[in-house]
């Protein structure tokens, strides 16, 4: 199955489209209200619902025009359209240069009652370091075992800004490796607000220790950053986000 796997160096490691979420917990966790599993014959990723008919990806999931759906827990709905990112460029994606790695995918029906559209993050001023995430996604939780499409999370912190529109996060000092993998990519990262979780990020890559792909550091293109293409696109789809 296709993975967009691609080896560069990155702290002295490998990187690779984001996918399953190593060192995750699989289990009950807010965020299983807003993140969605999606799947094609060649590939899988995940998303976040913004509306009741639309999921925020990552573009490189769909940008070879492949027919996704949406995995829910009444059953599969269809991708009708699709809107990627007009600045994504996958030259820069393929050798790690900053790009806006997002697109929207519209729902043939409304997701059902189980899911809520998340709050989106407007605040662009970057958090500082060490700032506490939480990943959501649905890829492999053993980088290589090939099972995915089991929910799970993980506690990253922010490492710091890659050109401005993505951080790269990675676990808290002292605790064990953990960060996206296969399958994650297009996937969640939340911070809580007033008990509330806001959708801060789109997991874009990840990247591992000693000829790993997953486990480090994981790359997540900031939502605030774009806000105003999702809220012109939805627009345009005709649909209205929360």
């Amino acid at each position: 199955m296709l993975r967009f796997l691609f080896l560069v160096a990155v702290y002295a490691a490998s990187s690779a489209s984001a996918g399953a979420i190593v060192g995750g917990k699989a289990g009950e966790h807010g965020a299983q209200r807003h993140t969605v599993f999606m799947t094609s014959s060649i590939q899988d990723c995940s998303g976040t619902l913004i509306a009741r008919d639309l999921v925020l990806t990552a573009a490189h999931c769909v940008a070879n025009g492949e027919r996704y759906t949406v995995k829910t827990d009444a059953g599969s709905i269809a991708v009708s359209q699709v809107v990627m990112h007009p600045s994504f460029r996958r030259d820069l994606y393929q050798t790690y240069k900053p790009s806006p790695d997002i697109a929207i995918v519209k729902l043939a029906a409304p997701a059902p009652g189980s899911f809520r559209p998340v709050r989106l993050a407007t605040e662009k001023t970057f958090p500082p370091h060490g700032t506490s995430f939480v990943i959501a996604g649905f890829g492999e939780s053993v980088e290589g075992d090939r099972r995915v499409g089991t929910f799970r999370t993980a506690q990253l912190v922010n490492g710091g800004t890659t050109g401005g529109i993505m951080l790269r996060l990675h676990a808290p000092k002292h605790a064990p490796g953990s960060g996206a993998c296969v399958g994650d990519s297009g996937g969640s990262a939340y911070r809580s607000e007033d008990s509330v979780l806001v959708l801060y990020g789109v997991i874009a890559w990840s990247a591992g220790r000693s000829g790993k792909s997953c486990g480090l550091v994981t790359g997540i293109v900031l939502v605030a950053n774009q806000i105003d293409w999702i809220r012109t696109t939805a627009k345009r789809l005709g649909s209205k986000l929360d």
